[in-house]
């Protein structure tokens, strides 16, 4: 078989207060070339790629689905920034897999390519996202639920230079939190989805201030409350860490776009300013 393409976006995680539970894909893209090999092969031509050391997320992929029998030579082109809280490795899994599918002529369908990337990634709001696109939320019990964002809103991404592997953000979260905590959690996830669906600006206000998992990470990367500060004096609806962090998701209009992109690049911050992806895997 000829060489085949899989491609996934980025994502960004938790908007605040819904941790573990909504994800949004993002238009930066992880883009996989598979073909059958007499032995493995796997070359980054992009810029953003794994470090000496790191793990390599498509390569551990596409050997899982695949296994040992099937060699590939893989070709990965990512614009999505490593360790920036922006769903690297969800991608990778996500194209890696569904490329190596399609390499030995398997279906890679959304729902099996998300299943294999949520076994990988541990944790299935930023897969999923990647796997179909738009706003997604992760129910209590069975498969991904897309919702509608609406249409007045624009997502910013804002993405230091700095960088923060997911592990060790995930390290000094509670596992256990106080019942007042809780509520006050359940009212903040709330509000942010009903403000994403609404435009609201009362809800999206409502939102802020998560203590779960933003608050224990505060002190990893002091930058993201300092970004958060910026996009919010410069009109942002509601700004939260992205992921792990350290980038940082902001809600503005198309109004406000500007302004608050502009502020988050004087601050120093590579701002991506797009839609948010519908696609998904492709």
């Amino acid at each position: 078989m000829s060489h085949v393409t899989a491609s996934a976006p980025a994502t960004t995680a938790n908007l605040g207060p819904a941790f573990d539970r909504l994800a949004m894909a993002i238009e930066r893209r992880c883009t996989v070339t598979a073909e059958v090999s007499d032995a493995w092969h796997v070359d980054h031509v992009g810029i953003d790629r794994p470090g000496d050391g790191e793990p390599d997320g498509v390569l551990a992929a596409a050997q899982l689905v695949v296994g040992d029998s099937q060699p590939l030579r893989l070709t990965v082109d990512t614009s999505i920034p490593i360790a920036k809280g922006l769903g690297s490795s969800a991608a990778a899994y996500v194209a890696g897999a569904a490329a190596a599918l399609r390499a030995i002529g398997e279906e890679a369908s959304p729902d099996r390519v998300f299943r294999i990337a949520t076994q990988m990634e541990g944790h299935a709001d930023q897969t999923a996202a990647a796997v179909y696109g738009g706003l997604i939320l992760i129910p209590a019990e069975g498969l991904p639920i897309r919702l509608p964002m609406h249409p007045s809103l624009r997502p910013i991404v804002a993405v230091p230079e700095t960088r923060l592997p997911t592990a060790k953000a995930r390290r000094v979260i509670d596992d256990t939190h106080p019942h007042d905590r809780v509520l006050r959690t359940i009212a903040r996830v709330t509000a942010l989805t009903a403000g994403l669906i609404t435009g609201d600006p009362e809800m999206l206000a409502a939102a802020h201030g998560d203590e779960i998992h933003e608050a224990p990470r505060a002190s990893l990367s002091p930058e993201v409350a300092a970004m958060i500060g910026v996009a919010k004096k410069a009109g942002a609806l509601h700004a939260a860490r992205s992921g792990a962090g350290p980038s940082v998701i902001a809600f503005a209009t198309n109004e406000t776009a500007a302004v608050v992109t502009g502020a988050l690049e004087e601050f120093g911050a590579q701002v991506i300013d797009g839609p948010m992806d519908t696609t998904g895997l492709i």
